[in-house]
């Protein structure tokens, strides 16, 4: 049986060729080669490295997250198309999926299913939630969930991915995409590889939480990255720090 290892099965012969599940790392996000160009700039500099600078690519928790995990893609344009009315849509793509598998690529949850239960649904947001039947299918390993979420920082703003676990212990699950369209009307064409989805393992495991004040042991590290944040030296902003925290 399959050892620590997470399985991505497409019902659709062909799928996993033309448009396979990738390592959320493979996928290039163009606005990452805009970001690095002008970093490459910066190094350029002369006071490069004299002072302490931030930017955007060296930012670990960004760029950690968005190579964690698996990435959906679509495998097919789609044309999505609403009138205004804030609750219907109609779509169309080049090769019917019904034909080749058990599903249209595109179909919807209507309000009764989530919208009318929100008090604060956003304005500019279809009430009818848009289900993509990518026809992928997946087997979890042992003592994980599979998290489903919108793909992080991605530049996009037609859509929203809600999230979702897939669980071993359901069998092998459909991994359906929901989305929240907010093109209120007219035609939007979704390209063919475009990102819908990005997939993370979650350990089943549950750990005891604790909160508390910042421990005397640890006053030294407070510190030291106060010390470390300021070019210019308060020492008696931080005696005052000191005594409101000790």
């Amino acid at each position: 049986f399959f050892k620590e290892k997470i399985v991505f099965e497409n019902i659709i012969p062909g799928i996993e060729k033309v448009m396979p599940i990738i390592p959320a790392k493979e996928y290039k996000h163009v606005w990452h080669q805009k970001a690095l160009s002008e970093f490459a700039q910066i190094r350029k500099q002369p006071n490069y490295g004299m002072e302490k600078m931030l930017h955007t690519v060296r930012c670990p928790g960004i760029f950690t997250l968005q190579r964690h995990g698996w990435i959906s893609r679509t495998w097919q344009d789609i044309t999505i198309e609403t009138n205004g009315d804030g609750e219907n849509f109609s779509w169309t793509t080049p090769i019917d999926q019904k034909r080749i598998g058990p599903s249209d690529y595109v179909s919807g949850h209507p309000k009764q299913q989530l919208q009318i239960y929100m008090d604060n649904w956003k304005s500019d947001t279809l009430k009818t939630v848009l289900k993509i039947n990518t026809g992928w299918t997946c087997i979890v390993p042992k003592g994980y969930y599979l998290l489903e979420m919108p793909v992080p920082y991605l530049d996009e703003n037609r859509f929203t991915t809600l999230p979702g676990y897939f669980d071993r212990d359901q069998g092998p699950a459909q991994m359906n995409v929901q989305l929240l369209w907010h093109i209120m009307k007219g035609k939007t064409l979704i390209k063919a590889g475009t990102p819908i989805a990005q997939y993370v393992l979650v350990p089943k495991k549950q750990f005891e939480m604790e909160v508390r004040s910042v421990q005397p042991s640890n006053i030294h590290q407070v510190f030291e990255m106060i010390n470390s944040s300021r070019f210019v030296k308060n020492y008696n902003e931080m005696k005052k720090l000191f005594r409101k925290i000790t």
